[in-house]
């Protein structure tokens, strides 16, 4: 018997080198972008809007995939709550080092929180804010020990994806909010910024010669090649100036897949939805009775065809929960009025106008209770999304059938952000800040209170500027218990006000745009193997696929 696990480890072992000893290294892997200016002076990893490859030089402590829930291990090696939910104790990896050389200990990592709470705009999660109720963070040897004034289940989630800088060179810096950290800057992850060119639109990244998991990168660098349109970046993929780009485009299966079967790669796993904003803060968004007018008169389904070619599928809920989280969190009761807002029905939303005082004069244009013609709306978008620029279109065909004039506004991603933060919009087509394993993360992140700020000063994440008190003693109830039934039960709670209030309009799913061409680079994730959910969202899964791929 002993002869015979001798022989299965030797075979074991035997594989695990095989395996290594296939994986071709060396080569250099080309990332596109499509919106305007994609590279930027910003390499502050708490910018609302960093430069695209902050992930490749700054790492979390964890990633956790929003796709499943899967966890892999980065500065940190494990976690374990205990007191009830009122504590968190995070085990530091050992044996990294800083990419200048100085060694890096669980001290960076409280250095990073306690950053946050002395410079309240660097916490875009909100994790010192009342409704997360962290106390304190503190190292105790090798664990960070993060102590919770009531449980706080999810907030795990916000902590381990976390990206962690090093206190002896931020603990230097004056103002971390404006810091722009475009000089060298210094992390732990498996790339070197070594150059980049916001006049090009280019940015070059070395793989790091010290980094702790050892074996990768595979690849030798990353070059992050941006464009002004989708068109245009696309073109670079079919001429295969680049590996990969996050680009929604008309009939992939045939444009794309149709033009190389066995190397033409598409990922676009239906993750979070897209959203028509509404601006709460003003008139007469702050309606509930005209938001629900609007939503009546939106073709989602026409949306789909036209923006997706059919690609994300037709399973749209106005509570925005995705169809991979509907078994477990959704409210089947709502299903007939969720069908009700999610179907096209300008004639219903034409009576819901005329009920609050809304009617067509005689040129087919809506007045108000005062008989003036309604000011025309802007509709906020980013300059060459093909996709939103697309919706934006029909939405505005359909608002103008019902006496509605609209403007549709392309803006860089810089300025679209910016508008969005500032409320500088009448509706804006966009999506949820965050989202994560369960619904609760794109709620958290679009409706609290501690999000949201004034007309023309700057919310973290609450861009509708909708608070809604029920909802927020709903995030607080589902944040302190660890029982499903009670998380549950906080969960249809918001889902109700979701119909009931329609705070922002679900277009439709939102599905990753990642594609791949596996001519050079294979390890790409797909459907069948989502270890990472690529571009998608913050970004934040892509340092796993460039320690993935490797050379055909």
């Amino acid at each position: 018997m002993r002869k015979f696990y001798v022989l299965l480890l030797i075979l074991i072992l035997g594989g695990l080198f095989a395996f290594g000893a296939a994986v071709k290294y060396g080569g250099i892997v080309n990332l596109g972008g499509s919106a305007p200016t994609y590279v930027v002076n910003n390499f502050n990893p708490f910018s609302p809007n960093p430069d695209p490859g902050v992930h490749f030089v700054y790492e979390p402590l964890m990633y956790v995939n929003p796709l499943n829930g899967n966890i892999t291990p980065f500065l940190a090696t494990a976690y374990k709550w205990s007191d009830n939910g009122r504590r968190l104790v995070v085990t530091i990896r050992k044996n990294v080092r800083w990419s200048d050389g100085v060694p890096f200990t669980p001290e960076d990592v409280v250095f990073t929180f306690k950053l946050f709470k002395k410079f309240p705009a660097l916490d875009t999660n909100g994790l010192w804010s009342k409704l997360s109720g962290l106390q304190s963070v503190k190292a105790n040897g090798w664990n960070v020990v993060f102590e919770f004034l009531h449980p706080n289940i999810p907030e795990y989630f916000y902590i381990l994806r976390t990206l962690i800088v090093p206190e002896h060179i931020w603990s230097k810096i004056k103002n971390p909010v404006s810091f722009l950290n475009s000089s060298n800057p210094v992390g732990t992850g498996p790339f070197l910024r070594e150059s980049y060119s916001v006049a090009n639109n280019t940015e070059y990244f070395a793989k790091n010669p010290d980094y702790w998991w050892k074996g990768k990168p595979y690849i030798d660098a990353v070059r992050i090649v941006g464009n002004t349109s989708n068109q245009a970046a696309f073109l670079q993929m079919i001429k295969g100036e680049t590996d990969q780009n996050d680009i929604a485009i008309e009939k992939p299966d045939k444009l794309w897949i149709g033009r190389g079967a066995k190397t033409h790669l598409m990922f676009w796993p239906v993750h979070s939805v897209n959203l028509l904003y509404m601006n709460d803060a003003k008139r007469p968004f702050n309606n509930v009775a005209f938001r629900k007018a609007i939503a009546l008169s939106i073709n989602k389904r026409l949306l789909e065809e036209r923006a997706y070619f059919g690609a994300g599928g037709y399973d749209i809920s106005q509570t925005q929960v995705i169809p991979a989280q509907k078994k477990e969190w959704y409210d089947p009761t709502l299903s007939s009025s969720d069908n009700f807002y999610n179907g096209y029905h300008p004639e219903e939303a034409m009576k819901l106008l005329n009920s609050i005082g809304y009617k067509k004069n005689s040129s087919g244009q809506l007045t108000g209770n005062d008989g003036k013609v309604l000011p025309t709306f802007s509709i906020l978008v980013g300059a060459g999304w093909t996709d939103f620029i697309t919706m934006a279109q029909i939405i505005s065909q359909e608002l103008k059938a019902l006496g509605i004039q609209t403007s549709i506004v392309q803006q860089s991603y810089n300025t679209y952000l910016q508008q969005l933060m500032t409320g500088n919009f009448d509706m804006a087509i966009g999506w949820p800040p965050n989202t994560g394993p369960t619904p609760f993360y794109a709620y958290y992140s679009e409706f609290n209170p501690a999000f949201s700020a004034p007309l023309g000063k700057t919310a973290i994440s609450d861009y509708s500027r909708y608070t809604n008190l029920i909802i927020t003693k709903a995030l607080d109830k589902f944040s302190t218990s660890s029982d499903k039934n009670v998380q549950r039960e906080a969960m249809y709670t918001i889902e109700q006000i979701m119909l009931k209030e329609l705070p922002a309009i679900v277009l439709t799913t939102r599905t990753g745009f990642d594609l791949y061409n596996a001519s050079k680079f294979v390890g790409w994730p797909t459907l069948s193997d989502p270890y990472s959910n690529g571009w998608n969202g913050t970004g934040l899964g892509m340092e796993l696929v460039v320690l993935n791929i490797h050379l055909r």
